[in-house]
């Protein structure tokens, strides 16, 4: 595995398997997260979104993504891995 230590990324599409990244800054970056074979501690995210494969474990992912610190504009998504939007659209609610 590769590490990646203290460097700032921004605005940047970024996938975190194969590369462990320790002391980086995200800010609004799109994570793309496709295997268990990645690290980061220690690392700040700003207004940015991890898009992660819905098929892997939700404990592992949890306990690596509370390793590091988020502002409330992160956010993380199980269902667009493969092709990651910024902005996701609003469900439609049924009226009566």
């Amino acid at each position: 595995m590769e590490f990646i230590m203290n460097q700032s990324f921004e605005n940047e599409t970024i996938r975190f398997d194969g590369y462990s990244f320790i002391s980086c800054t995200f800010t609004n970056c799109v994570i793309i997260i496709t295997t268990l074979d990645f690290g980061f501690e220690q690392c700040t995210f700003y207004g940015s979104s991890l898009h992660v494969n819905p098929e892997l474990p939700v404990f592992q992912i949890s306990h690596r993504l509370s390793q590091s610190s988020y502002d409330s504009d992160t956010t993380c998504q199980y269902d667009d891995y493969k092709q990651p939007r910024t902005t996701l659209p609003l469900r439609k609610i049924a009226t009566a």
